[in-house]
């Protein structure tokens, strides 16, 4: 794969995570505040440009889906952050910001050197599947992003985001385990497995950093800001790490027999 790809995919991926970040503050401080409103969109129009770059390099590369995919999560996060705002739109456009990063890092994990060359099979073991949950994780680590952003946006409570976490959170763990156990040596497995364990620790600490918070009616608004753009952004790491280790689950670990 083209090195230079592997660098702009970085790129963009870095700058979506800095774009979520301050969608993170613009919709904690509105509708007091709107200030920080036209830098973010500017930020996005920038972000936009580069998205629409990494998607048309990627097709052109014959990576169909996903350039395929990046091209339309683009497409409707863009529509939904160009409306007025509501609850529900807001909530739907900041999920798919986070899914876009997910496959931005995606794109930077199948671009790198190591996609190839530590290519190592390796036959699928235990029940369920990891072929299986590297299929189901992916959607239940979204659906929490959109819980969290949900709350956020005041479409509902947070009552379910925090369920959530802990379903999430413990499912990572499995996973993880899934993986790590029975591949203690693989050269990639295990590095995704780890990288996605580091992250949701974090973010489980972040979370309850962010509640502490916000049930202290003297903290300033600084440490509110900062704490929130730290949760959602890690959040977006989840994500982004959790599609990361599916990915290198079905690159690496070949099926079952029965199950050809």
């Amino acid at each position: 794969m083209n090195q230079n790809l592997h660098r702009f995919a970085i790129l963009v991926a870095l700058g979506s995570l800095l774009l979520i970040a301050s969608g993170a503050i613009v919709s904690t401080l509105a509708p007091a505040d709107t200030s920080y409103q036209p830098l973010h969109k500017m930020f996005a129009i920038v972000m936009s440009v580069l998205g629409l770059g990494l998607a048309i390099w990627l097709l052109a590369a014959r990576s169909l889906w996903l350039g395929g995919a990046i091209l339309l999560v683009e497409g409707l996060t863009g529509m939904l952050g160009s409306g007025a705002s509501t609850p529900d739109r807001g909530t739907l456009h900041a999920t798919l910001a986070q899914a876009f990063f997910a496959l931005t890092w995606a794109a930077v994990v199948v671009t790198s050197r190591g996609w190839e060359e530590k290519k190592e099979p390796v036959p699928d073991q235990g029940w369920p599947s990891l072929r299986s949950l590297a299929v189901v994780m992916p959607v239940f680590v979204l659906i929490q992003v959109g819980l969290g952003a949900a709350f956020r946006h005041k479409a509902m409570g947070v009552m379910p985001h925090l369920v959530g976490a802990m379903i999430v959170a413990l499912l990572i763990l499995c996973n993880c385990l899934f993986v790590s156990q029975p591949y203690p040596k693989h050269p990639t497995l295990r590095p995704a497995a780890n990288l996605l364990l580091a992250i949701t620790c974090t973010q489980v600490f972040l979370g309850i950093a962010v509640l502490t918070v916000l049930l202290i009616n003297t903290a300033t608004q600084t440490v509110l800001l900062l704490s929130t753009a730290g949760h959602v952004s890690v959040g977006a790491m989840t994500l982004a790490a959790t599609l990361g280790l599916s990915l290198q689950i079905r690159h690496n670990v070949f099926p079952k027999p029965e199950e050809e």
